[in-house]
């Protein structure tokens, strides 16, 4: 199942780990080295080749785990990464929450350091991008949100869509969570999984902060934040956040319905947590920000 490569030779122990439903991951320790193999069975999947052309300027001791080597089988392509030893910072904020501020300072710093590479120049802007995405799933939202709350939304959607004028078109992560930061020693020590990477506004990465992560550390977000705005977060950042907030409460259900029809109803509850935190919209900063 692993692919003839000359990095995977001596091959000492393989273990399987979990993936993603189209990707198939192992853990592989060769006599001199540890990988982490992926592998999607489309041999003309260009995504592991688009992980390894990134070039992210390094910062101290922060790593990102990006491709050593692609390749194709007929059947399958497949990237080989470096691994990276730490534990996740879900499971260190589990038994010592009080690291918060630290790792969302550090995290900060770091992500604002990925956010100046720019994209391809002769990618579409971020705001012809952006608004035809929450087009598509502004379309399918039907049966997934009361209809009073999308008239609500699209009202707010729309008035701050001008705010996407001029937005710069920068590396986004785009997955940003607690399970793809590694920490070492106490500190942030890597960057996991540039699988979802995309371009556009870097500001965008926050989302899935709001999305995800508050519910199990906001402490660790606003240090994350403050610690991304060096603590003089502006007043635009805001306003954007919310407008791409509200624009997650359409995405986030029609991607639960389409890809995780059994988180459909957690879904449910993380956009009414987004649209409390907002106040029904009529704020932009969210109340665990201000906590």
């Amino acid at each position: 199942m692993l692919p003839n490569h000359p990095l995977l030779q001596m091959i000492q122990t393989v273990e399987r780990l979990p993936g993603r439903s189209n990707q198939a991951v192992w853990s592989v320790k060769t006599a001199t080295d540890h990988y982490i193999v992926k592998m999607v069975f489309d041999p003309t999947s260009r995504q592991y080749d688009r992980e390894a052309e990134l070039m992210i300027p390094k910062q101290g001791n922060v790593f990102h785990a990006l491709p050593l080597a692609t390749g194709r089988t007929t059947t399958s392509a497949y990237g080989i990464y470096p691994y990276l030893s730490g534990r996740t910072v879900r499971s260190v904020l589990q038994e010592t929450p009080e690291l918060a501020p630290r790792l969302g300072q550090e995290t900060g710093r770091a992500l604002r350091c990925i956010h100046v590479v720019t994209a391809p120049s002769k990618m579409a802007s971020w705001r012809e991008r952006c608004q035809a995405k929450h087009d598509r799933y502004r379309a399918a939202i039907d049966g997934l949100l009361e209809p009073t709350w999308i008239e609500r939304l699209d009202r707010f959607i729309l008035e701050r869509l001008p705010l996407l004028a001029g937005r710069p078109n920068h590396l986004q992560h785009d997955d940003v969570h607690l399970d793809n930061l590694l920490v070492e020693d106490g500190h942030l020590a890597a960057f996991l999984d540039y699988g979802n990477h995309d371009y556009g506004d870097p500001w965008h990465d926050f989302v899935k902060c709001g999305l995800f992560q508050v519910e199990t550390s906001p402490e660790f977000v606003r240090h994350l934040i403050n610690g991304y705005f060096e603590n003089q977060v502006p007043e635009r950042f805001w306003q954007l956040y919310s407008l791409y907030m509200a624009m997650v409460v359409f995405s986030a259900l029609v991607w639960a319905e389409r890809f995780d029809a059994e988180g459909v109803e957690m879904m449910q509850r993380r956009v009414q947590w987004i649209i409390r935190d907002h106040d029904g919209f009529q704020r932009e900063i969210p109340l665990w920000y201000e906590t």
